[in-house]
């Protein structure tokens, strides 16, 4: 008895788990139903509100410039237009300032010859394509009547800007480089050329550029750059400075620093300067203020703090009221320094004016008398004599060269006490004379140089030593060696 009841009830537990797995599995499948459903519900919903993409080109503007007026762009820049003066385009309410004409053909040769890939051919959401509230807005008018665009947001997988065109459905996309002319600002078509450049064929530089003025704050005395006085001559700078020290520049300054200035422009336009934000620009503190005398006028260029995180620089010009922005390399005097200006000769006595030169070392005096005789083939003869003993003249003009390079490394305007340790008197044929002396400094090793009795320079002193070698080799007949 006790077994069959066992059993009966076993079988009895067997079928309501039967009963239970049936409903388990009844519900399951009714879930993937309702989910099924409720994704084909969505589905069909999307595609109801979701225009289908078209695919495809088209032109959105095709005009020949002929048939143009004017382009107006109102963007986040500003509003400005594009407008047709005879045969040229000028940007309208800027005519007081000089505009880059190729940078204007560009701008209406793009914005007149649209070509646009179709991605919508049906009404959108503009929202979603940044068309609520657009980057831009272009008009055109012409002979046709008008056409207007709207620039939406920039899509970066594809490098493209959505565009709409009024009084037609559909969404489109154009290239950055198109879109990009829709959204500059009208100080991009300003000439930043601030000096105008040289025409070496017809100008001279020391006409053009006649006179600059550095003045930084980690300088003492300015930096003060004028024409030199001197008949120009070949292999000489026609410039020199008069501050620190009065002295020529070299002709690598000329060139390179100097002669930078000619042509000398700004990088970009950011828009209008106000006095009320200097010290936004670091116009209250300026790292330069460069004057520079040019064709007539001068103009002041001040150099202000670093634009952003690059190597620009904020500048402002006196004769405009723009705010510029400028590369620090092209800013050749914002580091440079006396020392990396001056002609690395302390005078350049040209020995066809020389009539006798005194040399005095220590306690030793040498005179050079030069004499010329007649005029042969290869020009003057000329004799030269030390002390009343004749030397070969083709030694004495090697010697004259090295004589002439007195060691100098930097400019050093410090008053020196003492006794000169070399001096060397120019004597010209007209009876005027140059001097250059030098003098021991506290480092052993270094001398000052004094040129006309201003102190200018500082060189090496072992100068003096080779002076007195090669001079020995002058008077010996042996060969000069202007090497060391």
């Amino acid at each position: 008895m006790r077994c069959n009841r066992s059993c009966g009830i076993d079988t009895q537990e067997e079928a309501v788990m039967a009963g239970k797995k049936k409903m388990l599995f009844s519900l399951c499948a009714a879930l993937l139903i309702l989910t099924a459903a409720l994704v084909f519900l969505l589905h069909s919903k999307e595609k109801e509100e979701k225009p289908e993409a078209s695919g495809g080109t088209c032109m959105l503007t095709d005009f020949e410039a002929e048939e143009i007026n004017r382009i107006s762009i109102e963007n986040k820049e500003g509003n400005y237009s594009i407008a047709k003066d005879g045969k040229e385009w000028v940007l309208t309410g800027y005519e007081d300032y000089k505009i880059e004409k190729d940078s204007l053909e560009t701008a209406v040769r793009n914005l007149l010859s649209i070509s646009a890939d179709i991605i919508f051919e049906e009404p959108f959401d503009r929202k979603v394509y940044g068309l609520e509230e657009p980057e831009a807005k272009v008009n055109i008018r012409g002979s046709f009547g008008e056409t207007t665009l709207y620039l939406g947001s920039f899509n970066e997988g594809t490098s493209s800007w959505y565009v709409c065109k009024e009084g037609q459905d559909g969404l489109f996309s154009i290239g950055k480089g198109i879109g990009d002319w829709m959204v500059y600002s009208p100080f991009v078509y300003f000439d930043t050329t601030l000096i105008p450049p040289i025409e070496p064929q017809t100008e001279r530089m020391t006409e053009r550029l006649t006179g600059i003025v550095v003045e930084r704050p980690d300088l003492e005395e300015p930096l003060r750059i004028a024409v030199s006085e001197e008949p120009a001559q070949a292999y000489i700078s026609s410039y020199e400075l008069t501050s620190p020290v009065h002295v020529k520049t070299s002709l690598k300054a000329m060139n390179e620093e100097i002669g930078s200035l000619l042509g000398f422009s700004a990088d970009s336009v950011k828009g209008w300067y106000q006095e009320t934000e200097a010290a936004a620009y670091g116009m209250d503190r300026p790292a330069m203020v460069m004057t520079v005398s040019h064709d007539g006028v001068t103009d002041t260029f001040t150099i202000g703090a670093a634009a952003g995180e690059g190597t620009d620089r904020y500048m402002i010009c006196s004769n405009s009221k723009l705010l510029y922005t400028i590369a620090e390399d092209k800013l050749v005097f914002l580091h440079a320094s006396a020392d990396d200006l001056f002609f690395e000769l302390a005078l350049l006595p040209d020995i066809n004016k020389v009539q006798q030169v005194s040399l005095k070392l220590g306690e030793d005096e040498f005179l050079f008398l030069l004499t010329r005789q007649g005029k042969g083939q290869d020009g003057e003869e000329l004799t030269v004599t030390v002390n009343g003993q004749e030397v070969d003249a083709s030694d004495f003009r090697s010697f004259y060269s090295f004589l002439l390079e007195v060691d100098i490394e930097k400019i050093n305007t410090d008053v020196h006490e003492g006794n000169p340790v070399m001096r060397i008197d120019y004597i010209y044929q007209d009876g005027t004379g140059d001097t250059v002396e030098a003098y021991p400094l506290e480092d052993a090793r270094r001398m000052g140089v004094v040129v006309n009795g201003e102190p200018e320079f500082e060189g090496r002193i072992a100068y003096l030593d080779k002076v007195r070698t090669e001079l020995i080799h002058l008077l010996t007949g042996e060969e000069i060696d202007t090497n060391w």
